[in-house]
């Protein structure tokens, strides 16, 4: 065989081989060479391995950082609304709950009556109850009855000093569909002695004569259920009262003008209309009267007061009200008059509150308000006056304040102060001349323009669930603008505390209270005043069982204090109650 044979022969055997592998290759999948792959001629190896690709590792990182969170920080709690978010109120409302069945055939009740039974043979009782109650509907009863047979103010006059008062109401309310109905009828009854009236000598008046004060009110309501897209609600109420005091022995002298009767019909309604970030609201109070027997309401006051506003909410921390306030009353002349009176006043309404921080809010406003003046108002607050005194209405066209309140889980304080006009007012003071027999006279009503700048301070603390305690003080300085005199019967300096403690899980609880008044004028010309008055108490209550519980305690603790002139109050009263509550 010749060489040029032998050549073609090994390489046909060459290529053959080389194409048998290159199909094995492709058939077989082999891992990659991580051998060298290139060598430099200059002596340095180059290594060269393939790319691969591998799962990342996981549980090797760092753990993620925990935020430093203070102790006293507060979750924020007011309405949270992004500014893109402008879109108009839901017309959908909240779908009707369910009946219960189990509810609807068995009305659960609660309850709770209190009693007890002190010096002076003072006794007291009170009870509030559930008659029914449904998903739509529940019926309250509430009473109330406090009497004493009365201590002896005065050693060397014999004139009683006890007192009966009961109060006691209904309310009953049901849901119909997307309204609520609701009605309410309550009715009072008090019988005391003007202890301080001592008659002069020779005097057909009885000394400490006794008065009796009675009457009754009804109101019918109608308004949306919570959550309506537009809240509205309107009450109205009707009542009257009546009032008598035995200033004479009736067997010498009967003297009509001892004897005041009042009805009255008052009408409340308010309607807030939803916006984007706010509400537009509208609300009107109007009240009218009688007086004396044959009276009609409509015959002697007329008054009210609207008000329409626009709450804004401008940011995540500031929130705007503005609107504006219309009051004034008319009034025919009455028995201690003789002239009528009309009054009006445009006011302006406003408030501020703008959140600092979760824990820290300033706020700023005015409130223009408005008392009716009903004859039942007046005797709960100074029922040592005439028999036929001159009820009007008072109001104050500025009514600001402004301050900070800070609030944290173990304290809350606020710190606020204001001044206040009021254009027309009611005030008490001592009268100067006798009357009917009194040489020191009734105390008696006037009527002035005041003005008033106050500032007040009160704080609580929490230690811990069951033991917490507090303080106020207010400083208010009164003028009667027109006599240029300070306000009788006013206090300047007002100083209240408490202490209170629960033990044993809640079943006993302790509460110490105490509050002082500063020394007041008591008459026109400020040349007579009272001392200041101290009241200190203190209460214990234990529940035996989960249902019946004991109490004790003691009020005006040391010397009778002693507000209006000539009244001193019971002192050092221990009393002994029980409780029961279903």
């Amino acid at each position: 065989m010749s060489y040029v044979k032998r050549l073609a022969i090994l390489a046909l055997i060459g290529f053959g081989g080389l194409f048998a592998r290159e199909a094995i290759a492709r058939q077989n999948v082999v891992l990659p060479d991580l051998a060298p792959r290139e060598v430099e001629i200059t002596g340095d190896l180059n290594i060269v391995f393939p790319a691969l690709r591998r799962q990342a590792l996981v549980g090797f990182n760092p753990p993620p950082p925990v935020p430093d969170i203070p102790g006293s920080r507060l979750p924020f709690a007011e309405a949270y609304k992004q500014p893109s978010a402008d879109l108009p109120p839901s017309p959908v409302l909240p779908p009707d709950p369910p009946e219960v069945s189990a509810l609807a055939q068995r009305t659960p009740k609660d309850g709770l009556l209190s009693a007890s039974v002190g010096r002076y043979l003072e006794r007291d009782l009170s009870l509030k109850m559930t008659l029914g109650y449904s998903l739509v509907s529940y019926l309250v009863l509430t009473v109330n009855y406090r009497g004493s047979e009365g201590h002896d103010p005065f050693p060397n006059a014999a004139v009683g000093s006890g007192y009966d008062t009961f109060n006691a109401g209904i309310s009953y309310s049901n849901r119909l569909g997307r309204v609520v109905l609701g009605t309410k009828a309550k009715g009072f009854t008090s019988r005391y002695h003007l202890f301080g009236l001592l008659a002069d000598a020779g005097a057909q008046s009885l000394s400490g004569p006794e008065r009796s004060f009675s009457g009754g009110e009804l109101s019918l309501s109608i308004g949306s259920v919570p959550g309506s897209a537009l809240a509205g609600k309107i009450e109205v109420r009707g009542g009257l009262s009546a009032v008598d005091t035995d200033v004479f022995d009736p067997s010498v002298r009967v003297d009509p003008s001892t004897k005041r009767t009042e009805n009255f019909l008052s009408t409340d309604a308010s309607l807030s209309v939803p916006i984007p970030d706010g509400y537009i609201a509208l609300k009107a109070l109007a009240t009218t009267s009688g007086l004396d027997s044959g009276s009609f309401p409509g015959s002697t006051v007329q008054s009210g007061i609207s008000q329409a506003e626009i709450s804004y909410l401008y940011s995540r921390n500031l929130n705007i009200k503005a609107g504006v306030a219309v009051l004034g009353f008319r009034a025919d002349a009455q028995a201690n008059s003789d002239r009528s009176r009309s009054l009006a006043y445009l006011s302006p309404f406003a408030e501020l509150s703008y959140t600092l921080s979760p824990s820290i809010r300033i706020f700023a406003g005015n409130q223009p308000v408005m008392d009716a003046g009903l004859m039942k108002s007046a005797f709960t607050q100074s029922p040592f006056i005439r028999d036929e005194p001159l009820l009007l209405p008072s109001l104050s066209s500025i009514n600001a304040k402004s301050g900070v309140e800070y609030q944290s889980e173990f304290f809350t304080s606020t710190l606020q102060g204001g001044y206040k006009d009021q254009p027309f007012s009611r005030f008490a003071f001592q009268g100067l001349s006798p009357i009917n027999g009194y040489s020191d006279a009734y105390p008696e009503f006037g009527y002035d323009s005041i003005s008033m700048i106050f500032g007040k301070w009160d704080a609580a603390v929490m230690l811990k669930p069951g033991l917490q305690f507090g303080l106020d003080a207010t400083y208010r300085k009164a003028e009667l603008t027109d006599l240029k005199v300070d306000v009788p019967y006013f206090s300047p300096l007002v100083v209240g505390s408490f202490v209170s403690a629960s033990f044993l899980d809640g079943q006993g609880l302790v509460t110490f209270s105490a509050k002082h008044e500063s020394s007041r004028p008591i008459d026109l010309a400020g040349t007579k005043t009272t001392g200041g008055l101290m009241l200190f108490g203190v209460e214990g209550s234990y529940y035996i069982t989960s249902d019946y519980g004991v109490t004790a305690g003691i009020r005006n603790l040391g010397k009778s204090p002693e507000f209006w002139h000539m009244y001193p109050f019971e002192s050092s009263i221990v009393y002994f109650g029980a409780k029961y509550r279903w």
